[in-house]
């Protein structure tokens, strides 16, 4: 059986490979449960669900896992004020932060039941994985690739991946000359990205720290962590929307990489 698929990171129509005989990782990025899911969100999903289907008709196994995101989204850093999305609907909804999750949550995999969406193998929450984001951010610190700031926030150093950009096109010098916003001024380069940030004064959602205080993860963090913790360093299909390939997936890439080995492979 051969199934061929577009590689967003090569721009290619290439066969899928499983990297282990007769099993094939696959990991969607999930929805952030701030409120409900549209019909663009579900499109995502039914893509992800057909690929998923196709393999298992032809006799694969295959380990879905799709994140549930419950912390920690601030998609646009130009507007980050220490606030996240769940925050935001606890607040306009009167609710905490986990009551948000909870009802959002079950709304989206009702929303999944009634369009026929195969649940995934796995529904990891954010905030289930915080040890398993601090340990990456830490690495990739000892490495070098990451910084801790003076205003206590530890950003990733895109220039130190010169496959930075690759997946998505992106320049160093577009992204410099303002793609991302230059809020933080703490920051070395205007390019870097947010793996840690530190918790402002009366934050709900944080976590303490050995190394750094209290603070929440970056929405990138979570991914790079969930994927690694429920399928490895290696795995076969990672899916998600076309509006995820910059910044999302690109910074997944750079965070991962230097903890596996490289980026993904070309085929």
């Amino acid at each position: 059986m051969t199934l061929s698929l577009r590689n967003t990171l090569t721009r290619q129509i290439e066969p899928v490979s499983p990297v282990r005989s007769g099993r094939v990782g696959m990991y969607s990025c999930g929805p952030t449960v701030y409120r409900y899911a549209h019909i663009g969100n579900l499109r995502t999903f039914l893509l992800a669900d057909f690929i998923r289907r196709v393999l298992l008709c032809h006799g694969l196994d295959v380990l879905h896992v799709q994140n549930i995101t419950d912390v920690g989204h601030m998609r646009d850093e130009r507007f980050d004020r220490g606030e996240d999305r769940m925050l935001v609907a606890a607040g306009l909804e009167n609710r905490t932060p986990a009551e948000i999750a909870d009802a959002y949550e079950a709304t989206f995999h009702a929303d999944e039941a009634v369009v026929n969406i195969l649940p995934a193998n796995v529904f990891p929450r954010a905030t289930e994985h915080i040890d398993e984001m601090l340990d990456i951010a830490e690495r990739l610190v000892d490495l070098g690739h990451a910084y801790f700031s003076d205003d206590g926030n530890v950003y990733y150093s895109v220039s130190s991946f010169p496959e930075y950009g690759r997946l998505s096109g992106n320049t160093l010098a577009d992204l410099r000359a303002g793609h991302r916003g230059e809020i933080e001024t703490d920051k070395r380069d205007p390019a870097d990205f947010a793996l840690w940030k530190a918790a402002g004064e009366g934050r709900m959602l944080k976590w303490p720290t050995k190394r750094w205080g209290d603070g929440f993860p970056g929405w990138h963090l979570e991914c790079s962590a969930m994927a690694l913790r429920w399928l490895g360093e290696r795995f076969d299909i990672h899916t998600g929307g076309i509006d995820n390939v910059f910044p999302h997936h690109e910074d997944e890439i750079a965070q991962s990489a230097p903890l596996v080995g490289g980026p993904p492979p070309e085929v």
